[in-house]
């Protein structure tokens, strides 16, 4: 065969292999790209997919298959494998897009990048509310959270079992699903020691109180102020009757007792139940907060207003506001008028 027609055909072949390379090439880059990134989030389980601290990756991946989170399984797989997810894959709460690739989820799951729970911890929550409101946002229960409140934990870091729950101050906070009790208690204690400043520390000991003293006054004083303009007149009142050595005789911490649920009255009767939180018959405070006080009435037994009152009652007229007195006998004909205005509301508890 002639030598230029022999170089000729080499040509063609070579041509034609080439040709073949880059679609195989090309096919292969196709490939990559479906396995890669084109979308692969089913329905899943509403918008967050769980992983919890005690899964394990075979545990995990069921979870991710089980919840339709995973249309493709093998794609899926493949971008796991490649990335080392077995070993790398942290506890959270993610969430997840329709549109959401291979690799778009994988690297979410192992690099943590997880939603935090936006918690808004309101005020007036009583406890028994604020631990079952923890234990359904977090992946820890009730009763681990319970445990550790009722632990050293909690003589360790100078609180008792009963005023250790002060730290609990209503706010926001953003915090990881996948946070241990012991954990989500610390992140608490963090926010309560950068709230309690040096200034605020110096402040309450003017009123020789402690921070957690001024925290469970506060909860009293929260408890009886349905106006915040009448805070720090409710908080000179108590404090003048702590100085002087009279009870509290606070109705909060007497609906603490007997429970708050659809009562609007105290009776006679609930001020003589025996119990630490009734102040009618101890004197002080209270050994612990009645429930999480609002930080205006922390503020409030900070900065009270100063006066002589030591009797205060609801006026009896519906708007919630007080009559304040240092007067005895003023403050008998005050309770008396609203005693009779509750009862011609037909109001018997």
């Amino acid at each position: 065969m002639h030598p230029i027609i022999r170089k000729t055909q080499l040509k063609s072949t070579q041509k034609k292999i080439l040709g073949w390379v880059l679609i195989l090439g090309f096919v292969g880059v196709i490939a990559a790209y479906y396995v890669l990134f084109s979308g692969n989030a089913g329905g899943g389980n509403g918008d967050y997919f769980y992983v919890k601290s005690t899964d394990s990756y075979e545990r995990m991946r069921e979870n991710l298959i089980k919840n339709n989170v995973i249309s493709n399984v093998q794609t899926f797989d493949l971008v796991a494998d490649k990335m080392n997810l077995r070993n790398t894959f942290k506890p959270g709460r993610y969430k997840i897009t329709s549109s959401m690739s291979n690799l778009g989820l994988v690297r979410k799951i192992r690099n943590g990048r997880s939603e935090p729970v936006v918690l808004k911890l309101k005020s007036e929550i009583s406890r028994d509310s604020l631990l079952t409101f923890l234990g359904d946002n977090f992946e820890c229960s009730k009763a681990e959270i319970v445990d550790v409140l009722a632990s050293e934990w909690a003589t360790k870091n100078g609180f008792t079992s009963e005023n250790v729950f002060v730290i609990f101050l209503p706010d926001h906070y953003f915090i990881n699903w996948a946070t241990p009790a012991d954990k989500l208690v610390e992140r608490f204690l963090t926010e309560y020691k950068k709230y309690w400043t040096a200034e605020r520390i110096a402040k309450a000991k003017i009123q020789n109180l402690t921070p957690q003293e001024a925290s469970i006054l506060a909860s009293v004083v929260d408890g009886e102020a349905i106006h915040v303009s009448e805070m720090a007149t409710i908080a000179g009142l108590y404090l003048n009757r702590i100085e002087k050595g009279i009870p509290l005789q606070a109705d909060p911490t007497i609906l603490y007792v007997v429970g708050r649920e659809g009562r609007r009255r105290v009776l006679y009767e609930d001020l003589k139940k025996a119990d630490p939180y009734n102040t009618y018959l101890n004197r002080g405070l209270p050994p612990g907060p009645i429930f999480s006080a609002d930080k205006k009435a922390i503020e409030a037994v900070l900065s009270p207003k100063k006066h002589d009152y030591i009797f205060m009652c609801a006026k009896p007229d519906g708007s919630y506001k007080h009559n304040f007195t240092a007067s005895m006998a003023e403050h008998n004909k005050n309770a008396a008028a609203y005693r009779r205005f509750m009862d011609s509301q037909g109001v018997k508890r």
